[in-house]
């Protein structure tokens, strides 16, 4: 029985994802609005402080100050992918934030190093963190570098992180995960 339930919830589950608002051509987005977004051309020490502040809002992810933290490093308009989800306004993006904050705990995210090219900021970090979902909790961990560029009041008018999610979210999830394996095998 419990055999057929994870199969059910994990077929039903993998469904959803695959059936989920999907961004039509994630590529294509991305070149656009990589071309048509300029931030402030960067140095050193400015790429080392969007890491730093990047990090220091993400640390406080599932708790009432993430929102509010998260909320200050954006502009109302932006682009922003984070691999499952795209937004180009900060309302939009902060909604998303209160839904994931809803979902996580004990959050730890390391800035492993900032580097710069022009205008583009790219953030390696790796986050680690509890996640809930039907009724159980899942520390998972994922590596992933994220691509910000800014404006001149230093607010995020471009994100696009690069980071695995079958290895960081989906194979960690309860009951999805075991789903998620069966289907490994039909991948190749």
């Amino acid at each position: 029985m419990k055999l057929l339930r994870t199969l059910a919830v994990s077929t039903l589950t993998l469904l959803s994802l695959a059936a989920c608002k999907s961004v039509p051509s994630y590529t294509a987005d991305y070149e656009k609005a990589k071309k048509e977004i300029t931030g402030i051309m960067l140095d050193d020490q400015q790429a080392q402080k969007i890491g730093q502040n990047f990090v220091a809002a993400f640390n406080t992810m599932g708790t009432e100050n993430f929102v509010k933290n998260a909320s200050q490093l954006y502009a109302d308009q932006l682009f922003i992918n984070d691999t499952l989800s795209q937004f180009s306004n900060k309302q939009d993006l902060i909604k998303h934030f209160e839904g994931m904050n809803e979902h996580v705990s004990n959050v730890s995210v390391t800035l492993i190093s900032a580097t710069h090219k022009q205008d583009s900021a790219y953030i390696h970090w790796h986050m680690v963190y509890d996640f809930k979902m039907f009724g159980r909790t899942k520390t998972m961990s994922s590596y992933g570098i994220s691509q910000i560029k800014i404006n001149e009041q230093k607010l995020i008018i471009f994100q696009q992180d690069f980071w695995d999610p079958a290895n960081g979210l989906y194979r960690s999830l309860p009951y999805v995960g075991s789903g998620y394996s069966l289907t490994l095998p039909f991948k190749k």
